[in-house]
């Protein structure tokens, strides 16, 4: 998954390479979204994907439905792995259940299959290829 993940995020990425680069990602007529680059290093990277919001639906999206998670590209393995989501970070392989967090046992792999469902849904829309640079 980690994998698959990889190879269609570096699809989406800004093409100039530079911190603060993003694009910007139509998926329908009222959901957009944002992938900016947080960090560039030579074997990793880290990206923030988020939904923008926009005036139609900026009264009737709350925070925690518009969502937001931070991604880790780690270039020489050809991996890509959801390191936060939501505001939530360093998540543990597996979580003890019931948990005052209300985290699923399996909660990382979990995050990194939305991932995986987000960049599928970007993929059935034509959307991999066709980004705007900012």
């Amino acid at each position: 998954m980690c994998e698959r993940n990889y190879a269609q995020l570096r699809h989406l990425l800004p093409r100039a390479g530079q911190v603060g680069d993003a694009v910007q990602i139509q998926v329908s007529a009222l959901d957009k979204y944002e992938v900016r680059l947080q960090e560039l290093g030579k074997f990793t990277s880290t990206v923030r994907i988020e939904h923008i919001q926009t005036p139609a639906l900026s009264e009737r999206l709350t925070s925690w439905l518009r969502p937001q998670f931070d991604v880790r590209l780690y270039h020489d393995a050809r991996l890509a792995e959801v390191v936060a989501c939501q505001q939530v970070r360093q998540f543990k392989a597996v979580y003890d259940y019931p948990n005052t967090d209300m985290l699923l046992p399996d909660e990382k792999r979990q995050i990194n299959l939305l991932l995986r469902d987000w960049l599928s849904l970007c993929r059935a829309q034509g959307l991999c290829s066709a980004v705007v640079l900012l």
